[in-house]
């Protein structure tokens, strides 16, 4: 899935991915290996010909990014990343005339250069400001590099060069921009490359991605790669916003890096001894992200720095472009939403209920079928009103279940109270013995005059003690007779009913939040039952065509990490190294998910195919959710062993975020789906 989203950057993606694959093989960067000398690669005068190295000059920086990703893929020799960001350098410091030749940026004084011994001109910070100068001008040493492939050197001003008027940042901020691009392509190689030799690789009888711990370690590489992908993608578009570009870019400059670095180790590893070969590609990936990571800040630095600029109260602002006021869609809703207001209490969400407002997604008559568009134009009405739409609960899981296989008259005796708030669900699914293998579950429903009996033990189930029905997934037939999966059926089961018991599960945290629900012989009459006798495990599974499209707006930080960082401040931290390290991860982690989910809606907006985003978000963000409490807990230092206080609120939301990688599909189970389904390695037997 391209970094890309409209439909010209996804086409600029497969341009430049077909010309690269093309154009260098892997024998181009390969024959520098033992080279003695480094030289332009044979595919740069065309580069310069597609006027590729004057992208970020002549159409923008987001463009050039996605260049660079594609070249970074196929680890292309040369200058191009380093003549990309000088020709940004030189056009906005007023050197435009020397926008041309391949060019390279020296972004500390003393460091090595990047490309230096290939550039005609350089961009070099003396005596605290920033100078261009030409080949003529400059002393140029080269280095033994780690990457041979794209080389470094040593480059010294021999004359006075050109003063450029570049913002305190700039330098640091484009670079960490284009090369956050770069480990996207880097990434990408590795984890193709390890999710198709798992695939394949035979060992012990079967494919190695068949093995959990391969599986988990090539999703992980996916969840990184989506991650700083996102990331790169925000930094990349925000690069020329004074404002918020740099804060961007700080995050980008953060993961990237440091990712690419960790990718390209993962992927030797799942490769195993032919990873380690001189023969095998993965070393040049490896010694070329390590070669560029060692020209920014250590991980630990830079993210730290990304703190600081949090605490100062820095923000990345997303949103998304809606219709004005005048789109005939804002003026329905407006209207719509200004009637729900006026009124308060039960009569409010009814209006929003038989309006059809309150899931405005959903099929008519309980939704307006509303596009991704009208979604979003709606929420925004709701929010400029201050009207609350409230949550269906376990009810948002059940109704699109009905309106999918429900029939006539289960949709119009459940779906129109619930809406209302009349009816309260629970889910009766989980059992003792069949948690994330919930096909297993051996609670029976047996045929009784009129209808069923259902006999069995429910757990895990949140809600029970309020609801006034049930969703219940039973066997109909028995595991002897039919695969797991088949010989399950959906029923609705009344929680007043004769035969149940419910007993509260007495939680970590000390409250009770889940049940577990005994039935004994409950009686269900036949016009409970949801689809087909036999059929309920496709039943349960259902997800309604048009889904969902939300974007919450602001900077996506979370209340979670806003109050760490407000912590870090209050209790004396604020220059504490370590602190500030992990507390730059939360932030940069945050970002990243809000970014993912913005993605996802651009996507729903413009119709394209949806990308990895949710399913990589689900996973990143709950272990993220279980993060922020325990960092907020450990500045606290010896006060955290007391319970109350400061204390109380990061105990209790510690013990309670046990539970997000457990209910609703374990963290384990989570990268399991993202593997086979995502990455396409075998199932297991």
């Amino acid at each position: 899935m391209p970094t890309g989203i409209s439909e010209e950057h996804v086409e600029l993606h497969r341009t430049a991915r077909r010309w690269a694959e093309a154009r260098c093989p892997a024998s181009v960067p390969r024959a520098l290996l033992e080279a003695e000398t480094e030289g332009l690669p044979p595919f740069w005068d065309e580069l310069v010909e597609l006027g590729w190295t004057r992208l970020a000059v002549d159409f923008g920086v987001a463009e050039a990014a996605i260049v660079v990703e594609e070249l970074g893929r196929v680890v292309a020799p040369g200058p191009f990343l380093s003549t990309v960001l000088a020709s940004v350098l030189l056009s906005e410091g007023g050197a435009d005339d020397l926008i041309g030749p391949p060019a390279a940026v020296g972004l500390a004084s003393g460091a090595p250069v990047l490309s230096g011994a290939t550039a005609e001109v350089f961009v070099l910070p003396v005596d605290g400001e920033w100078r261009a100068f030409t080949a003529d001008e400059a002393a140029v040493e080269p280095r033994v590099s780690v990457d041979d492939t794209r080389r470094v050197a040593n480059v010294t001003p021999s004359g006075d060069g050109r003063p450029l008027a570049l913002p305190d940042g700039r330098v640091a901020q484009l670079a960490a921009v284009l090369v956050a691009a770069e480990a996207v392509g880097v990434i990408d190689w590795c984890v193709a490359t390890a999710s198709t030799y798992a695939g394949q690789r035979q060992q012990f009888g079967r494919p190695i991605g068949q093995f959990q711990a391969i599986k988990h370690r090539c999703a992980d590489m996916l969840v990184s790669l989506e991650r700083t992908r996102a990331l790169a993608w925000d930094a990349a578009r925000a690069a020329s916003d004074p404002a918020e570009g740099p804060f961007a870019a700080a995050l980008a400059a953060a993961a990237a890096p440091d990712a690419a670095v960790r990718a390209t180790k993962s992927c030797i590893q799942v490769l195993g001894g032919i990873g380690f070969t001189w023969e095998h590609d993965a070393h040049l990936y490896l010694k070329r992200a390590m070669g560029t990571a060692a020209l920014f800040e250590s991980p630990a630095h830079a993210r730290a720095a990304v703190a600081r600029r949090a605490i100062a109260g820095e923000r990345r602002t997303l949103h998304v472009d809606l219709p004005g006021d005048d789109d005939p869609r804002r003026v329905r809703a407006h209207a719509a939403v200004a009637e729900i207001a006026e009124v308060r209490g039960e009569e409010r969400r009814a209006r929003q209920a038989d309006s059809g407002y309150l899931v405005p997604h959903w099929p008519a008559p309980w939704g307006l079928d509303a596009d991704p568009v009208e979604q979003l134009i709606i929420d925004d009405e709701f929010r400029a009103a201050r009207v609350r739409r409230p949550h269906l609960q376990v009810g948002a899981w059940v109704l699109p279940t009905l309106i999918a296989h429900g029939t006539p008259e289960q949709q119009e005796r459940f779906i129109p109270p619930t809406l209302r708030g009349e009816i309260a669900w629970c889910q009766l699914f989980s059992e003792p013995g069949a948690g994330s293998d919930l096909a297993s579950l051996t609670t029976r429903a047996e045929r009784a005059e009129g209808g069923w009996r259902i006999t069995g033990q429910k757990v895990w189930t949140s809600m029970a003690k309020d609801a006034d029905w049930g969703i219940c997934l039973a066997r109909t037939t028995s595991l002897a007779d039919a695969p797991k999966h088949d010989g399950i059926t959906c029923f609705l089961v009344e929680m007043s009913a004769p035969g149940i018991d419910i007993r509260p599960l007495r939680e970590i945290t000390g409250a009770s939040m889940f049940n577990e629900v005994f039935l004994d012989g409950v009686p269900v009459p036949d016009e409970c039952v949801v689809g087909p006798v036999d059929a309920g495990w496709g039943v349960s599974r259902t997800t309604l065509e048009n889904e969902r499209v939300s974007m919450s707006g602001g900077s996506g930080m979370g209340p979670g990490v806003e109050s760490v960082l407000q912590s870090v401040t209050e209790l004396g931290h604020a220059d504490d190294a370590l602190v500030l390290d992990e507390v730059g991860g939360l932030v940069v982690e945050a970002q990243a998910l809000a970014l993912l989910a913005l993605r996802t809606t651009l996507r729903s907006l413009g119709g394209a195919e949806h990308g990895p985003e949710a399913s990589v978000r689900k996973l990143l963000g709950v272990e993220h959710d279980q993060r922020v409490p325990e960092v907020g807990l450990s500045l606290l230092g010896p006060q955290a062993a007391a319970n109350d206080g400061a204390a109380a609120a990061w105990v209790n939301g510690l013990l309670w975020s046990r539970c997000l990688t457990i209910a609703g599909g374990t963290s384990e189970i989570q990268r399991n789906v993202i593997a086979e389904r995502l990455l396409g390695l075998p199932k297991d037997p």
